[in-house]
């Protein structure tokens, strides 16, 4: 995992090369059709990448994105009224046989199918219409990281074209220079706490929150930490009743209208005696990571996880928790 992480500059390098041109272009596609909304397909990781999707096209567009549970398709076999829309599944592998029942039930049903794979060929490659390579290479590690990485820069080109925001894309360009520089970031203030917590919230709001899952994941995954993600908002109804001394709230903080309540609630976390610990801009919350500023507020969660990536690897050999578990597996097939 740590090979893959440090190879996460060069892979987006390669990526928005051979690959920003294609979203771009499926995006404008998407906006002549005038779908009247979206649909998503994904699990794991790669429905972060869905969730990061519906931010973007929901914020900067006002255009709905629905996540809809493979199960209706694989399990219930039942056929949505998808006619007009766009079905959009992301995957690394391209494998699971409910991502494919769910693509090709959306394609019989008249919704025109894109698949953000890194596996083109693979069974979900060939149900979908349009196929975007994510061009991460070979992944081997259980835990993804440089394909998540892809994923969101894919995702990013599609908003690109179906929005017309210049801005995006070029900033695009700039951004394998600043994911090398979150990589230099050593969270070392992070360390102690994440380690030494009983349990963990992750906590975002619009662009961060699918950061926050991702994040969450990954201490489960690779460090064996219980953590669990939450919105600013949300983690207010219920959750925040666990606060205190042995947990911590690690909170991803977004550019923008959302920064405020990220940054509050941490603080509110800290004042109740649990740790804080702000990705980003926090203000005067208990601990601060700083992991840079890239030139569009949508790229800087695409910083904010790679930096992660290499703190949570780092943590988990620290930690003497670097074997995978024996109930994972890199490919996941669920029906």
């Amino acid at each position: 995992m740590a090979k893959e992480i440090a190879e996460i500059p060069s892979s987006a390098e390669f990526q928005i090369e051979n690959g920003l041109k294609l979203y771009i272009e499926e995006g404008k596609r998407i906006a002549e059709l005038n779908p009247p909304f979206l649909v998503t397909c994904a699990r794991g990781s790669s429905d972060y990448a869905a969730m990061f999707l519906k931010y973007l096209v929901e914020i900067g567009l006002g255009l709905p994105v629905v996540s809809i549970g493979p199960s209706i398709a694989s399990i219930y076999g039942t056929d949505l009224r998808l006619n007009g829309s766009v079905s959009i599944a992301i995957s690394q592998s391209g494998e699971s046989p409910d991502l494919v029942s769910l693509q090709e039930s959306a394609r019989k049903s008249g919704a025109r199918t894109v698949g953000i794979l890194n596996a083109p060929e693979s069974p979900v490659g060939r149900v979908s219409k349009s196929v975007l390579p994510i061009f991460a290479g070979p992944e081997h590690a259980v835990a993804a990281s440089k394909s998540f990485v892809g994923s969101l820069i894919a995702v990013c080109g599609l908003y690109a074209g179906m929005s017309g925001d210049r801005s995006i894309a070029r900033a695009l360009r700039d951004l394998p220079f600043r994911l090398a520089y979150a990589l230099e970031s050593e969270w070392a203030e992070a360390a102690g706490p994440v380690a030494n917590s009983h349990s963990l919230f992750a906590i975002g709001r619009g662009h961060t929150l699918p950061i926050a899952g991702e994040a969450a994941l990954k201490l489960k995954e690779i460090c064996l930490i219980h953590a669990e993600a939450f919105s600013a908002a949300e983690v207010r109804h219920g959750p925040i009743a666990l606060a205190r001394k042995g947990l911590t709230a690690l909170a991803f903080v977004p550019e923008g209208r959302a920064k405020q309540s990220v940054v509050n609630v941490a603080k509110e976390f800290s004042s109740l005696g649990a740790e804080a610990i702000c990705v980003g801009d926090g203000g005067d919350a208990s601990i601060g990571i700083w992991q840079g500023s890239p030139p569009h507020p949508a790229l800087v969660p695409i910083c904010q996880i790679a930096a992660f990536y290499g703190f949570a690897e780092r943590l988990s050999s620290r930690l003497e928790r670097d074997k995978v578990p024996s109930v994972l597996s890199k490919i996941t097939r669920t029906v």
